[in-house]
């Protein structure tokens, strides 16, 4: 899978590219003007960032003075897998950074600023090195081609937003206005709902033009070592993720108990199981989340997340708007004295939460367990999306720290914990007031 290149200021550059058929695949799909996103979700070793990078530099050359993006998970990941990956398909000799090399030895490169990883080539089309971690960063540029690496692990942006930004952002005479998503599936989160589900986080169908090429790594022809590949996941749980193209979840979650099948239930379910009795718990944010989850409670003494609140930028008085016409309950809220107040001012009976992380995450594990009709004792609504995909992407190297994705579920918590029993309380209620 190697490339090489005549000298292109003649016209007669060529590259020996090869590739196998779900990547050929993918390039005529990104090519056929009927797709806003085309996706290559595919095992290890698929050829994933090799087929980005030749995707980008096709699109580059064949459209002068172009304006092309790549974008890995992070600058800090970006270095040595996706920006590396991309040096290497660069035509010529020595030309990946990180080992000594420099991208202007190739005959396409014009110019390289290491700086600002900006990459121009020699007909005037610019590559940009980027990062998604801010969705936002790149809303005044226009792009013809985008190619997002490892998009499954874009773990501090809102795909829904960067999506938006980057499609409107891709309006050029030229074309093609395509992004490409690379990508292996990487558990139950935002990628699974937007790439395999296609749906809003309302629930609602996708309006995006997206299309996936699912590609299992067994049948990549250029890949060494395969049998190597194949003795490490066939017949694993991971066999799915890491050979199919497939999705298994996370590894290292907080609540790896939880299942969608288990405890996911549809919204007409969910109002049916229950009564009036309610709980809630609140988060506070301004730039992340604030949030509010309603908790409603079976016949079979079983908790159900009913409903969330869970908007950015938003205030209290926003949150308490949300809650007008709602059952009456008990409310565990973030030690936040003046919001507290402001619930209380608008009728509703809020204490100071439990915040213990040692004791009130083994307690939210416990709820998601089963009983002996095996029945578990957390159930969540199908309409709280974000309580699901936090479930399904929190991990115990964010616990505790400021990137943790826990918004909804450290209101869960908060409700749950605080409100059981515990021996150490004078009222045995487990109520913390301020």
């Amino acid at each position: 899978m190697s490339s090489s290149a005549s000298n292109p200021s003649d016209d007669t550059l060529q590259l020996n590219w090869g590739f196998w058929d779900k990547q050929l695949e993918t390039l005529n799909k990104l090519e056929s003007g009927e797709y806003d996103v085309v996706v290559f979700r595919a095992g290890y070793g698929s050829g994933k960032t090799v087929l980005g990078a030749r995707a980008t530099l096709k699109f580059a050359l064949k459209i002068p003075k172009s304006d092309n993006l790549i974008l890995a998970p992070d600058a800090q990941k970006g270095g040595p897998s996706t920006y590396k990956g991309f040096f290497k398909q660069l035509p010529g000799e020595n030309t990946v950074p990180d080992e000594g090399g420099d991208p202007e030895n190739s005959p396409i490169v014009q110019e390289y600023h290491g700086t600002k990883r900006r990459l121009t080539l020699t007909n005037g089309s610019v590559i940009r090195l980027g990062s998604a971690d801010v969705w936002n960063r790149y809303a005044g540029s226009e792009f013809n081609f985008i190619w997002g690496d490892e998009v499954a692990h874009y773990e501090y942006t809102n795909l829904y937003d960067l999506n938006r930004m980057l499609l409107s952002r891709q309006r050029t005479q030229q074309g093609p206005n395509v992004t490409l998503w690379t990508s292996t599936g990487n558990g139950y989160n935002q990628f699974y709902d937007f790439v395999e589900r296609q749906e809003t986080p309302d629930g609602e169908p996708l309006p995006t033009r997206i299309e996936n090429v699912v590609a299992d790594s067994r049948n990549n022809p250029f890949l060494p070592e395969k049998e190597k590949l194949i003795r490490q996941f066939e017949g694993t749980s991971k066999e799915e993720q890491g050979l199919e193209g497939g999705f298994a979840a996370a590894e290292g979650l907080v609540y790896s108990s939880f299942s969608r099948d288990r405890h996911v239930i549809s919204e007409e379910r969910a109002d049916a199981l229950t009564d009036k009795w309610r709980m809630y718990g609140y988060d506070a944010g301004w730039d992340d989340p604030r949030v509010v989850v309603e908790i409603a409670r079976t016949d079979y003494g079983q908790y159900v997340v009913l409903d969330c609140f869970y908007q950015s930028e938003s205030q209290p008085s926003d949150a308490i708007e949300w809650l007008e016409g709602r059952p009456q309950g008990l409310m565990y809220c973030e030690h936040e004295p003046g919001h507290i107040v402001k619930f209380r001012q608008a009728g509703w009976s809020a204490n100071k939460a439990e915040k213990d992380l040692d004791e009130g995450i083994p307690a939210v594990r416990a709820r998601l367990e089963r009983d002996e009709d095996g029945k578990p004792g957390l159930l969540v609504s199908d309409a709280c999306t974000e309580v699901i995909q936090e479930f399904m992407s929190y991990k115990e190297e964010h616990v505790g720290k400021s990137m943790a994705q826990d918004h909804a579920l450290d209101a869960l918590r908060y409700a749950l914990f605080t409100h059981m029993p515990k021996s150490n309380t004078s009222s045995g209620s487990g109520v913390s007031y301020i």
